[in-house]
């Protein structure tokens, strides 16, 4: 008892997600693109749980295309991007340095 106590006080310590809102995209926009930045991105970090045919994640969460990243950015870049870093669970995390060009890359409208 006194854990699960412990374990939802610490729960409540932790800090909200930022909004993609609070981070837009620059005034000279953004050079990434799906095909030089968010592709590879979402392969090697996204994508062994949100792909068609894989498990881990909810199968309205799949972002095999760049108009399936699209259509979830807003949740991608709370969970990932920037100082978001909920996701991916497990071993291997983006580096801050590619977190920061997620953000970039989806407030800047993943183009």
């Amino acid at each position: 008892m006194r854990a699960l106590a412990c374990a939802l006080l610490l729960a409540g310590c932790t800090e909200a997600p930022m909004p993609m809102d609070e981070m837009p995209c620059p005034p000279t926009g953004t050079q990434l693109t799906y095909a030089t930045f968010g592709a590879a991105f979402v392969d090697r970090y996204c994508n062994e749980c949100h792909s068609t045919g894989k498990h881990g994640a909810p199968g309205s969460f799949t972002f095999d295309t760049v108009e399936d990243v699209r259509r979830h950015a807003d949740r991608i870049f709370i969970r990932a991007a920037g100082p978001n870093t909920s996701m991916p669970v497990g071993p291997v995390d983006p580096p801050a340095d590619e977190r920061d060009r997620l953000a970039e890359w989806l407030a800047c409208g993943a183009p």
